[in-house]
C-alpha cells in the first residue's frame, strides 16, 4: 500500500508542477509588450510628375507618424537625439539642391529636461533637385530613405530608416 501511495503522490506532484509551469509560462507571455503591428513611420512619395533634362523641380515626401509616437525634427535641439534626415541614392544625373523640412512642434516629454523639436501625424518634406541636361531616358527612378528616431511620451527607440522609391516621367528636350 505504501508503494501505491508514493506512486499517487508522485503523479499528483508532477501533475501540479506541470500545471504551474503552464500557468507561469502564460503569465510571462501575457506580460511582455505587444508587438507593433503597423510601422511607426510610413513614407509616401508624391504622385509622379513630368520633368525635363536641364530643369530644376521639386518632389514631396509625405511622412505619416503612427498615433502615440513622434519623430525628432531635422533639428531636435538635444545632441543625444537623432535628427530626421532624407538621403537619396547617388545618381549621376541628379543634383540635390535643397531639402525643406516643415516647421516642427516644440514639446516637453518625460525623458527630456527641456522641450524638444518633433514631428507628429502627417508631415511633408520637399526636395528641390535638378536633372542634368545629359539625361537621355524617358523615366527617372530614384530611391532613398528617411532616417529617424521615434519616441513615445516616455522613451525613444533606436534610430531606424524607412526606404522609399519613386519614378518621374522625363520629357525630351
Amino acid at each position: 500500500m505504501t508503494k501505491l501511495k508514493i506512486a499517487l503522490l508522485t503523479i499528483t506532484f508532477f501533475s501540479f508542477s506541470h500545471l504551474n509551469l503552464i500557468h507561469f509560462s502564460a503569465q510571462e507571455t501575457h506580460s511582455q509588450p505587444d508587438t507593433i503591428m503597423t510601422p511607426i513611420l510610413t513614407v509616401n512619395p508624391a504622385p509622379s510628375q513630368r520633368v525635363s533634362p536641364g530643369s530644376t523641380f521639386e518632389i514631396a515626401l509625405e511622412l505619416v507618424v503612427a498615433p502615440g509616437y513622434h519623430i525628432n525634427s531635422d533639428k531636435p535641439e538635444d545632441e543625444l537625439l537623432v535628427a530626421t534626415s532624407v538621403e537619396i541614392k547617388n545618381d549621376p544625373f541628379i543634383e540635390i539642391k535643397e531639402i525643406l523640412f516643415p516647421e516642427a512642434k516644440k514639446k516637453k516629454f518625460g525623458f527630456s529636461d527641456k522641450p524638444i523639436s518633433v514631428y507628429e501625424g502627417k508631415i511633408k518634406i520637399k526636395i528641390k533637385m535638378g536633372l542634368k541636361e545629359s539625361f537621355k531616358g524617358r523615366e527617372l527612378s530614384l530611391e532613398g530613405r528617411v532616417r529617424y528616431q521615434a519616441c513615445n511620451d516616455h522613451t525613444c527607440l533606436r534610430p531606424m530608416s524607412a526606404p522609399f522609391k519613386f519614378s518621374l516621367s522625363v520629357s525630351p528636350n
